[in-house]
């Protein structure tokens, strides 16, 4: 209940700001964003951008995490309206206990958007809390895991059509050094099973279609995204487990007020494992986009499967509130869909617009999760969850 009561006290507190704060907040914002001028540059070309924002977050397998996150913002040479502004992501983080954490989640679009190149980077040094594998997994049994991971994830794609965009790539996921957190204890080998299912390998190619018509990637204000991806992946191409895994998002975005950035946005999301995918590489919900309020993988097994709604108010200039709620579930292979045991989150966030041309917010949201056991958790970054 503290955490919600300085969450409401801190929701009023800028619920009050009216438009004489506009200019204390336009300094501020200011100090996120960097502008990179070129000589070479035309007067009529993008301006590239950099923004940076500190995070700071505490949970008690990592103790206190400081960090800093950035998005590079840019255009090719002489792109103009009909190209949509690439973005390049990174998150840096790093704890007290000595754990590090580097993510990039990236888009970037040729000329005339002809190519798209899509797809992740990361690598990590970072615990996770692992409650078993099901949609009944149990909070009584959780346990701290401790492994290194690197993700190489690069998908290229050509347009075809019209804002359709087809092509593929390869899939690189690699998790090593596994153990078990510093609180925990091996007894008599209990989890020895475990911590070597951790250390695995996936290898494989990836086919993907694309359909995207969103105003911005960063905010959209309208349109509608569709990814869909197939992976194969088997020990020939120098993997530890043979599988699959299938990929579905669907988004749309609806501007309710023309005249104001007031959206309606929803998402449609499943992932499917099929085969003998390692541990790591089932399917799982929780974190700060999927099913917030919930730990990241809170929920764990071959299927998941979600849906989310959210209202955007842009309520000043430069500050908005968002309000969400979403419901979904994991399955094993065998098990049928079943209302009962639906998980479902709930929330509200804070937004600071930090560039209003590309529409680019800080948020922070705060969110209570209802299944199994109820939950709740506070989210701090740049851009939308989705």
């Amino acid at each position: 209940m503290r955490r919600l009561y300085f969450f409401v006290c801190f929701f009023v507190c800028f619920s009050t700001l009216t438009c004489k704060a506009q200019s204390f907040l336009d300094k501020l914002t200011d100090i996120f964003e960097f502008e990179i001028h070129s000589k070479k540059r035309d007067s009529t070309d993008y301006i590239t951008k950099v923004v940076l924002a500190p995070t700071i977050a505490y949970r008690p397998v990592t103790s206190l995490a400081l960090g800093v996150g950035a998005k590079f913002l840019f255009k090719p040479k002489g792109a103009r309206e009909e190209t949509r502004t690439s973005n390049i992501p990174i998150s840096v983080e790093y704890t007290l206990k000595n754990q590090f954490i580097f993510g990039s989640s990236y888009e970037v679009f040729f000329l005339h958007e002809k190519w798209l190149l899509k797809g992740n980077l990361g690598f990590s040094r970072f615990p996770i809390t692992y409650f078993g594998v099901g949609r009944a997994s149990k909070e009584a049994n959780k346990i701290d895991l401790s492994f290194n991971q690197l993700l190489i994830e690069p998908l290229l794609l050509r347009r075809v059509v019209d804002n359709f965009f087809i092509g593929g790539g390869f899939r690189y996921y690699n998790t090593y050094n596994a153990g078990l957190g510093e609180e925990e204890e091996n007894i008599n080998g209990r989890y020895s099973g475990l911590i070597d299912s951790l250390n695995a390998t996936s290898v494989g190619a990836e086919l993907a279609i694309a359909l995207d018509s969103r105003d911005n990637v960063l905010n959209p204000t309208e349109g509608d995204f569709l990814e869909f991806t197939q992976g194969f992946y088997d020990k020939v191409l120098g993997g530890t487990n043979r599988f699959m895994l299938s990929k579905a998002n669907y988004r749309k975005y609806i501007r309710t007020n023309p005249e104001k950035l007031n959206i309606i946005a929803f998402e449609l999301f499943t992932r499917l494992s099929w085969g003998e995918p390692s541990l790591l590489e089932l399917s799982a919900l929780g974190g700060d986009r999927l099913l917030r309020g919930f730990q990241e993988g809170r929920f764990r097994d071959r299927f998941a499967y979600f849906s989310q709604a959210e209202y955007r108010w842009q309520t000043f200039k430069k500050i908005g509130f968002v309000f969400f709620g979403g419901v979904g579930d994991v399955l094993a292979e065998q098990q049928s869909f079943s209302f009962d045991t639906l998980k479902y989150s709930l929330g509200t966030g804070i937004r600071l617009k930090i560039i209003e041309s590309e529409n680019l917010n800080i948020r922070f949201d705060y969110a209570f999760g209802v299944g199994n056991k109820n939950a709740n958790n506070f989210y701090l970054g740049i851009a939308e969850a989705f």
